[in-house]
């Protein structure tokens, strides 16, 4: 190295504490355990989470700009409650980059995607016989990660992943609904054979129609309760 010339700074790869705190947080909500409306405070996230206030607030901070909690009061926080207009326009966008997806992945399927496709669906089915939520949430995030990967489009990507956890969110309210989940995995078993059988128009239309589907049913769960769907739990992991 040149006298006077800096050398670069190593990349860290390991997640500091603020944002393993905003992990667990993001993790509580989707899976219900920080209900809608729940007050959230630092003494209580650092209490239960037992680490200090300093980092939790750095966390707590991060939380509401990307919009899992706002204020409530002068100086209290909340977990955010969903509403019509960001569900309707989180699946606007979940529409256009699903579909181009669907597209893609069927034009672009490999010959080792059938075995992992037809792995997330039979997981999927298992989650929801059991009734297990947070294994059927991660089940639909990797289907659609594993089209997303398929359509071989790193903006796809990169888009996605900016917006994942609130997909992730929504999708646990859906979820939860045991009425819906053999749908949903049906619909997604549709679109992998379309997918699979390189059909590119009807892996199109299948997940476009999938997409919208739920947006609609999330819509009138809001516009009827005025609220999301209620959940039990008590602790954070």
């Amino acid at each position: 190295m040149r006298r006077g010339v800096r050398s670069m700074k190593k990349i860290q790869t390991e997640k500091n504490l603020p944002e393993l705190i905003y992990d667990s947080v993001v993790n509580a909500i989707v899976e219900g355990l920080l209900k809608p409306g729940e007050r959230v405070t630092q003494e209580t996230l650092a209490e239960r989470l037992d680490v200090s206030r300093l980092p939790v607030s750095q966390a707590m901070q991060r939380l509401r700009d990307d919009g899992f909690l706002s204020a409530v009061g002068r100086r209290g926080l909340m977990v955010s409650v969903l509403d019509e207009s960001f569900v309707a326009q989180l699946y606007e966008f979940r529409c256009g980059i699903d579909l181009v997806s669907a597209g893609l992945a069927a034009q672009r399927v490999d010959a080792g995607a059938r075995k992992r496709g037809e792995d997330i669906i039979a997981e999927g089915f298992a989650a929801g016989k059991a009734h297990d939520l947070p294994a059927l949430i991660d089940a639909d995030m990797r289907f659609h990660g594993f089209i997303y990967e398929l359509a071989g489009n790193t903006f796809i990507l990169d888009s996605m992943e900016a917006h994942w956890n609130h997909v992730r969110r929504v999708m646990s309210d859906i979820l939860i609904v045991e009425k819906n989940q053999k749908q949903i995995w049906e619909e997604h078993e549709a679109i992998l054979n379309a997918v699979l059988a390189g059909d590119a128009r009807t892996a199109e239309t299948l997940a476009r129609e999938h997409v919208e589907t739920a947006s609609k049913w999330l819509q009138k769960e809001i516009q009827v309760c005025r609220e999301p769907l209620k959940r039990s739990g008590s602790t954070i992991s």
